[in-house]
Formats: C-alpha cells, sequence, structure tokens
C-alpha cells in the first residue's frame, strides 16, 4: 500500500510539473497593434496568445483572458508584423544572431555546403540562436569561377549526379550560377525536375534568358541579370510590360537584391566609403571590411575612364524594372546578397525594403514582399509570413508604424522565434556578443 501510495505521489507530482513547465511556455503580448499582414489593416488594441511555438489565441484584449501564469509582454504603442525572411544571402554561423536582432526569423541561403546543412539543423532545434534556415547546395557552375564552395560538372551527365546527389544529402535548392554550357544547364534543369527539388539562380550567359524562363527556373536572382541579358544594358522602359509577361507565363519569381546596387551608385560618387564607419561596421569581419575597402572609392568630381558605365542610370532603371514587374503581377521576393559591399548581415535587409519603397512600391507591399512572399515561395504560407492563430510564433515588436515608413522596421523592441522572446536588452546582448570592432 505505502508503495501504492508512493506511485501516486510520484505521478502526482510529475504531471504537476508537466503542467507547470506548459503554462511556463504561455506568453501574453497584449495591448498591441497588430499587422497581420493578410491585408493593409491594422487591428488595434490586440492581445496575442503564444504556446510553446505557435500562436493559439489572438483577438481585441477586451475579449482575451490571460491565463495567470503568462509572460506579460507590454505591447501598448507598439506594433507587432510577422518575422522578416531574407531570400538570398550567403551565410556562416557567426552571422545568425545578427538576423535575430534585425527581426529576420527565415533565411534562404543561396551557395551550401554541409556546414549550412548542420546549422540548418542546430537552429531549427535551438541548439543555437539563429533564424530558420533553407540552402542550396554548392552552386553548379563553369570551372573559371572563382568561389571557394562550388560544383563545376564536366559533363552533362556528370551535372546530373551532381542535382542528386545535392537531393539526397537534403537541400533545399540548386543554384544555377555563371559559366554553365546550354548542354548542362538543361541536363541540371531536367534532372532537378526528376528529383523534385527547385532550381533557382542566375541567367547563365550561354544559356540566355529566354532559355531560362523555357525551363522554368524558379527564381531569376538579380534583376541586374535581366537589365544585361533581356535589356542588353538598353534602359527601354517600354519593353518592361513584355519581359513581365514572359516572366509571368514561366511561373517564376525574382529577387530584385537592389540595395547592392544602390551603394555601386554611391560608390562612384565617392559616398560608399564614408559609410564604412556606419555603427553596423562594427559587425563585418576583417576579411569583408578589406574587400569593401578595396571596393570603395575616394570622392571625385571629376567623371575619368572608370566612371564609363553610369552605375547610377543601371541603378535607376532596376528600380523602375522592379517596379514594372510588381505591377505585372510577377511575385517578387526580398534578398540582400550580404555580405556583397555594403549589405552587413542582418541589416541590410532593412536597405532592401527601403530600396524597394524608392522602386514606388507602397511600405505594405515591400513589407509583404519580406513576409508573405516569401513564405509562399518556400511552401510555408500555412506556417509563417502572417500574424494568424496556429501559424508559426515568429514575430517583431515594432515602436513605430512600419506602414507609415519602412524604415520603422529597424525600431525593433523585441523579436520571438519559433515561440522563444528575445527582448530589446537580449537582442543587445546578441548584438554585442558578435561585435567584431567593440568601439
Amino acid at each position: 500500500m505505502n508503495r501504492l501510495l508512493n506511485y501516486v505521489f510520484l505521478f502526482l507530482l510529475l504531471s504537476s510539473c508537466v503542467a507547470q513547465e506548459d503554462q511556463s511556455q504561455l506568453v501574453a503580448i497584449v495591448n498591441v497593434s497588430v499587422i497581420p499582414m493578410d491585408s493593409e489593416r491594422i487591428l488595434e488594441s490586440q492581445t496575442v496568445l503564444i504556446q510553446g511555438e505557435t500562436i493559439f489565441k489572438f483577438g481585441a484584449s477586451s475579449d482575451v483572458t490571460i491565463p495567470e501564469s503568462a509572460q506579460i509582454i507590454d505591447g501598448d504603442g507598439k506594433f507587432l508584423i510577422p518575422g522578416l525572411i531574407d531570400m538570398h544571402v550567403h551565410l556562416t554561423e557567426k552571422d545568425l544572431p545578427l538576423y535575430i536582432a534585425n527581426g529576420i526569423t527565415t533565411v534562404r541561403n543561396v551557395n551550401g555546403d554541409t556546414s549550412h546543412l548542420k546549422l540548418r539543423s542546430m537552429t531549427a532545434t535551438s541548439t543555437i540562436v539563429g533564424p530558420r534556415i533553407f540552402t542550396s547546395g554548392p552552386l553548379l557552375s563553369g570551372p573559371k569561377i572563382p568561389w571557394k564552395i562550388k560544383a563545376v560538372p564536366t559533363s552533362p551527365n556528370e551535372a546530373r549526379q551532381m542535382v542528386a546527389k545535392q537531393k539526397q544529402m537534403g537541400f533545399d535548392f540548386i543554384k544555377i550560377y555563371d559559366g554553365l554550357s546550354m548542354e548542362t544547364y538543361l541536363a541540371t534543369m531536367d534532372e532537378a525536375r526528376k528529383q523534385g527539388i527547385p532550381a533557382i539562380g542566375h541567367i547563365p550567359e550561354l544559356v540566355g534568358f529566354k532559355e531560362v524562363l523555357n525551363q522554368k527556373q524558379a527564381s531569376l536572382e538579380h534583376v541586374e541579370k535581366i537589365v544585361q541579358f533581356y535589356f542588353d544594358f538598353k534602359y527601354e522602359e517600354q519593353k518592361i510590360p513584355d519581359v513581365a509577361q514572359m516572366i509571368l507565363d514561366a511561373n517564376s519569381w525574382v529577387c530584385p537584391t537592389i540595395a547592392v546596387h544602390e551603394i555601386f551608385k554611391l560608390n562612384a560618387t565617392g559616398n560608399f566609403l564614408p559609410m564604412l564607419d556606419n555603427p553596423e561596421m562594427a559587425f563585418v569581419s576583417p576579411g569583408i571590411m578589406a574587400w569593401w575597402k578595396g571596393f570603395a572609392r575616394p570622392a571625385r568630381s571629376d567623371h575619368g575612364s572608370d566612371h564609363q558605365f553610369d552605375s547610377g542610370a543601371f541603378y535607376d532603371f532596376q528600380l523602375k524594372l522592379t517596379k514594372g514587374l510588381f505591377d505585372a503581377g510577377v511575385p517578387l521576393l526580398a534578398g540582400t546578397d550580404a555580405p556583397n559591399p555594403g549589405m552587413v548581415h542582418g541589416f541590410a535587409l532593412h536597405e532592401e525594403l527601403r530600396n524597394l519603397v524608392l522602386s514606388g512600391l507602397s511600405p505594405y507591399e515591400s513589407l509583404k514582399i519580406a513576409t508573405g512572399n516569401g513564405a509562399k515561395f518556400l511552401g510555408l504560407e500555412d506556417e509563417i509570413g502572417k500574424v494568424e492563430v496556429g501559424t508559426m510564433a515568429d514575430l517583431v515588436l515594432l515602436s513605430d508604424n512600419p506602414l507609415v515608413n519602412i524604415e520603422n522596421t529597424k525600431n525593433i523592441e523585441g523579436v520571438m522565434v519559433r515561440g522563444k522572446w528575445y527582448s530589446r536588452n537580449q537582442l543587445d546582448q546578441l548584438l554585442e556578443d558578435v561585435k567584431v570592432n567593440k568601439r
């Protein structure tokens, strides 16, 4: 009998502990203005309840009962949006906290190896702090490409083998890059379809724009490539509707990455060099900073031979092309190409959002590209990219309304990743821990 009573007591004790543990996972963000991103609207005075990794209740604060055990986060006067999604990055482990600190809860890494598969697993299980990661394998390219991570097929058959291997290893995408022959590209795309793995990437010069669309490449990276291979660097605005219709017919997405070309425009007039003293540069590694400083020009008043290519006109046309693609209904993605010059991991997505607005999109339209569009491309539109009951608790709390000014996405009060809350103080500590230059 005593033994039975001991078992009963132990069972009750364990049950109580489990119940307390479940209750401790409850978080309530109260009296907050929610921007759910299902349409351009703001729901004021809302309470959002999070259980574990999921939003399980959300409604007017007057109608939502908050459990006594819930952790309370005061949202009064603040704005809640879904976690942001950067769909074109080149990252390493040390970069991951920078994404969280900037409200980016999902990324697409576009040139990966086994280390990125490991990071994907570690962030998914919260073993390390970082966003949800989707990654391609090593980019498929010609032999002259200088990047360290690459796969260079010597024949169409070898390209097929590489695609099959990357699929078997568990990569999410095949990355198409420069230097592929037509035969190798066609074999790559055919094998990707057979393996059921999307192909994303560049427009190889020997393949051309029309054949890439004919093969229905899932996404075209960089509008600059469209300017090169369709417009031949002739800035003919009257042709934008035609190219937009071609992309629509191919069911391809476009990731513009235009912020980096704003940097090229600034650099042409010497206005990039002063940016290397900006506060976010404290998070740039010495190797990357050396690259950027080698790229940066001092201010010049003349237009010598190195200014024959007008990077300003090139950038301005990319803005017009991006707006034209959007107006035609071509689905766009928000990506940064970090760490290209000026593109600091995490921080750069806010610059891409600003550039989308400069192209003529509204703040809401730009924000939708960096939330719902990214989620849809990844096949996760029911899980992330919006604030809704049943979705993943990837959330960003802002002090100011981003629908009034897109730069308000920088004013972050806290970030929630898969239900784990990071206060402003905790985000600051994450940043402090990965500072390269603690000035």
